[in-house]
């Protein structure tokens, strides 16, 4: 309880750190370790074993989730909007988002099979409760923050 409301408190107080936007990222990246650590309990053993293995499919997530996505936006801004779309260029851009959107759920099941191997079915359970955990506490905090503007 003691470490959730330090964890809370961490949250926090980084959050006003946010105004600054400068290495938001790395800050972000921090506080999801030290969360996912503590939510899921790692050992200092497992721990060495599992971020490793953890932050290279976080890399290569963030570039699916990110990088491509942007990508296809930029497509649908160069075209000018959804709305004057050709019927080919409309159904090009959806096969891309639905290739890019079977390439996140496969890359996340590759990295749940290769986490397997470094924490037990427990562990990768509360992995999955801290990630979605984690994700929602940072939307309400910074939608508390930014005045509800999300």
């Amino acid at each position: 309880m003691k470490k959730t409301l330090l964890i809370a408190f961490f949250l926090l107080s980084t959050i006003s750190i946010f105004a600054q936007r400068q290495n938001r990222f790395e800050r972000i990246k921090a506080l999801k370790t030290a969360y996912i650590t503590d939510k899921v309990n790692l050992s200092s053993q497992e721990a060495e074993k599992f971020w490793p293995v953890y932050n290279e499919f976080e890399k290569e997530l963030h570039q699916l989730k990110v990088v491509k996505r942007r990508e296809i936006q930029q497509k649908l801004i160069d075209k000018g909007g959804i709305d004057t779309l050709s019927d080919v260029d409309a159904k090009k851009i959806k096969n891309e988002i639905a290739q890019l959107r079977a390439a996140i759920f496969n890359k996340e099941q590759e990295k749940y099979s290769k986490l397997e191997k470094v924490l037990s079915s427990k562990k990768i359970l509360k992995l999955y409760g801290a990630e979605e955990s984690f994700k929602k506490e940072l939307m309400r905090l910074l939608k508390e923050q930014h005045g509800k503007r999300f």
